[in-house]
């Protein structure tokens, strides 16, 4: 089977050669290393060092390693998307949020600004053109270039994180109460600027979406099935109705609460299935039938602080849980990060070629 046979097969619940590898976001001083310091490999390139079989993380481009594209200022949020200076498949809406950046360059959420009902004007400030065609141009020439036979993936968001991020987990935790219209109302206009978004990834040579959208902590989901029904289904379902192709939900934290529900918006996949918070077996026992399984490689210890061999193991042990009859892909818990060690990242690619083929 060809990368992206091998991919679109477990997508569908189906039995490949072996088990595929997949990875929303691979940091790109990782990946600097995993090529021995080069800038200027393909995402091609990188995938068969690996033995992964899908592209659309972002890429140095031969330039200096970066974080993912962060939108720190109105301006930049839109010029960013339009015109990307690294190669990225990603058509995530910014956050409408002050930004922090760390000494390393990473950024974060400071502070969000939608936190009122006058403070809505903040949409027009930060949110690019759904319809502007540059980044689509931009993407269809990458995917001519890179794609080879590998699946090519696009990042979008429901909406969900872009809400709770740019309210805030408190102001939103509140205003669920407060003034709950203000919150629909918020995730509306970040659901629907994705909807316009697929009118055009739809004609993309695309083969699956990458949905990141947290919705809980390791304990529990931030809100019950209830609130979850009122507040976020109904604007996940409209971007969800709008792919017209297969896709992959991503959420951090324990999402069994809320799992019937969202299996409701019909995914092919659930990913990163995150060790501390969800138990990969119960997973496929009771919800095998219904989605492909993506991930539960732990980032927290295994990938990051322990030995290669305790990598080794755990591949091992997943594949034996979740791969058998197929429909499970191998990929991190979250994503590849740079503090991820990387032997261990060669043990996991290692790993995959001992125990992955059925």
């Amino acid at each position: 089977m060809t990368p992206r046979q091998r991919v679109m097969t477990a997508l569908r619940r189906g039995q490949p050669d072996r088990v595929p590898w997949i990875e929303g976001g691979i940091e790109e001083a990782l990946q600097i290393k995993l090529m021995g310091g080069r800038t200027d490999f393909t995402p091609g390139e990188l995938c068969r060092t690996l033995g992964m079989d899908s592209i659309g993380f972002q890429v140095p481009s031969g330039g200096r390693a970066g974080y993912s594209q962060a939108y720190r200022t109105p301006t930049t949020a839109k010029e960013t998307f339009y015109y990307p200076s690294k190669i990225d498949f990603g058509f995530r809406p910014p956050w409408i949020a002050e930004m922090g950046v760390e000494p390393s360059g990473r950024t974060f959420v400071k502070k969000g600004l939608l936190v009122d009902r006058d403070s809505l004007r903040h949409f027009d400030d930060f949110l690019p053109d759904p319809d502007h065609p540059a980044r689509y141009e931009q993407v269809a020439k990458w995917i001519e270039q890179y794609r080879e036979d590998f699946a090519v993936y696009a990042g979008i968001r429901l909406g969900t994180a872009n809400t709770i991020e740019s309210m805030g987990l408190d102001v939103f935790s509140l205003m669920l109460y407060d003034d709950p219209d203000l919150v629909k109302e918020i995730h509306r206009r970040f659901s629907e600027w994705t909807v316009k978004v697929l009118g055009h990834l739809n004609k993309l040579d695309i083969d699956f979406y990458f949905v990141a959208d947290d919705h809980a902590d390791t304990r529990m989901p931030w809100v019950d099935m209830a609130m979850y029904k009122e507040f976020l289904f109904p604007y996940q379902k409209m971007v969800a109705d709008a792919m017209a192709k297969p896709w992959v939900f991503h959420s951090d934290g324990n999402l069994f609460p809320i799992l019937d529900g969202l299996l409701e918006l019909g995914m092919n996949a659930i990913h990163p299935i995150q060790p501390s918070a969800m138990d990969i077996g119960k997973m496929k026992a009771q919800y095998g039938d219904r989605v492909c399984i993506v991930g539960n490689i732990d980032l927290d210890y295994t990938l990051t602080l322990g030995p290669p061999e305790g990598v080794d193991a755990e591949v091992k042990e997943r594949i034996a849980v979740a791969g058998k009859g197929g429909g499970y892909i191998l990929s991190s818990a979250n994503s590849l990060t740079d503090y991820c060690k990387l032997e261990n990242v060669r043990a996991m690619a290692n790993a995959l070629k001992k125990y992955g083929k059925y």
